[in-house]
Parts: structure tokens; C-alpha cells; sequence
């Protein structure tokens, strides 16, 4: 297939499928957008990816878990969802996956983060048409003990969304300390979704914030999220 290129429109939006905060973002996210989902390992930020797979076709790339783990929970049933295992040669044993699981640790070499790197960059190569692509997570890419490298596969997964008028997705998984390049990720990214679980009164409660949106405003009023067939707004009980 040949390249896709973006359309020389700059009010041109992606909805994320959540129509109270399409609303609010105008139409929803810009075109060629490369969106970071921040989000505790505990919380249910694969349901953020669930709505916007509904509106695309979508490349899924998995640095953790199993592709037919990732297949059965995202319920891929669609032949427009690709799932790719870009793990590379990590071996099981790092700090981060045990926060991440509570089972385990990761011990990864730094030949074993380039090969991630690597096959990263040269998967998002190949996109030739507007979809989703969603890194889940990024954490393992974060902790590569060369940033340059790093530096170059994210500008490239950017470069790539605007050049196709996609939207690339960015699962930054919060830990006790985070990864050594998280800053980078974040600075690079066009918007910022952050999901917490809050303790309420009598009850918990998921509060998403948009503190950052190059494509227009920010949303940086607590908003409650509720999650079940589909993800909505509860706009009866925001903050």
C-alpha cells in the first residue's frame, strides 16, 4: 500500500470514543497526535484502548505480556487489529514488571532493551495508513541506558503518525519510581491523558485529567470516569 499523507487540514480530528471527551476536546484528538495514557499498573487503562481500537483499525505492539493475552482481553475479533510481539530477548527478571504483576522482576541487558528499540522502530517503519498504534507498555523503551536511541525511535513513531494522519498511544505505566526517560516521553507527546484511582468519602473513583493538549485546551479539571460495557463520563459527579 502507498503512503497515506495528512490531510492539509488542521481542524481534522480522531475521536478517542469517548464522546463526553471528544466533545471537549473538539471533535477529539488532532491528526498525526502521539497521546501518552499515564495510568497506575492497577487501574483500567486498557479500557481508554478498547474505545479508541472501536474507531480505527489498530497495530498493537506488546513489551510485556503474551500477543494471545493481549488478543483475548482486548477482544479482537475484528480483522483490523494487528497484534505484534515486540519484546525482543528480555529475559524474566526486572524490577519494573514485578510492580507491574506483583509475580516477578525483569532483568534486561542493555543489548536486550535495543532489540526492543529496534524492532519498534522498524514495525512503525512500515505503517503506510491512518490507524491507531499503541505501545503497551512503554516502560521497558524508558529504561534503555541510551537516550539518543531512545530519543530516535520516538521522533520516528511521530514523524510516522503525521505523515499516515494517525494517532500513536503511549501506555506510560506509573511505578514507585519512574523509568530514567519518562520526561522525554512526556515532552514529546502531543497530548496527555492521566487516569488515577482516588480514595472518595465512602468509595474510589477513577479521575481523568488532559494537562496536556498541543491540538487545543487542556482539560485540567478532575473529571470521574466510570468504566463498564464502554467508558463514559459520570458528569453528575465530577469534582
Amino acid at each position: 500500500m502507498s503512503p497515506v499523507h495528512r490531510q492539509n487540514d488542521a481542524e481534522t480530528k480522531l475521536q478517542t470514543g469517548i464522546q463526553q471527551i471528544d466533545r471537549e476536546l473538539d471533535g477529539g484528538i488532532e491528526q498525526g497526535s502521539l497521546l501518552s495514557v499515564i495510568a497506575g499498573p492497577a487501574t483500567q487503562s486498557e479500557a481508554l484502548f478498547q474505545q479508541l481500537i472501536g474507531e480505527r483499525p489498530t497495530l498493537y505492539l506488546t513489551t510485556l505480556r503474551e500477543p494471545e493475552s493481549v488478543e483475548q482481553r482486548l477482544g479482537c475479533e475484528s480483522d483490523e487489529v494487528f497484534v505484534k510481539d515486540v519484546r525482543g530477548s528480555q529475559t524474566m527478571d526486572r524490577e519494573f514488571t514485578k510492580q507491574i504483576t506483583g509475580t516477578r522482576s525483569y532483568s534486561m541487558s542493555i543489548d536486550d532493551t535495543d532489540d526492543i528499540l529496534d524492532a519498534v522502530y522498524e514495525t512503525i517503519e512500515h505503517v503506510d495508513r491512518e490507524m491507531n498504534v499503541i505501545l503497551d507498555p512503554i516502560n521497558p523503551l524508558e529504561e534503555t541506558e541510551q537516550p539518543g536511541a531512545y530519543r530516535e525511535v520516538i521522533n520516528k513513531f511521530q514523524s510516522k503518525m503525521l505523515e499516515t494522519g494517525g494517532v500513536g498511544v503511549l501506555h506510560c505505566v506509573t511505578l514507585e519510581d519512574a523509568p530514567p526517560l519518562r520526561d522525554m516521553t512526556l515532552a514529546i507527546s502531543d497530548v496527555v491523558f492521566e487516569l488515577e484511582l482516588v480514595r472518595l468519602t465512602n468509595e474510589m473513583q477513577y479521575q481523568l485529567t488532559i494537562p496536556k493538549n498541543r491540538g487545543g485546551t487542556p482539560l485540567l479539571e478532575e473529571t470521574a470516569v466510570k468504566f463498564d460495557s464502554e467508558v463514559w463520563i459520570d458528569d453528575t459527579r465530577n469534582i
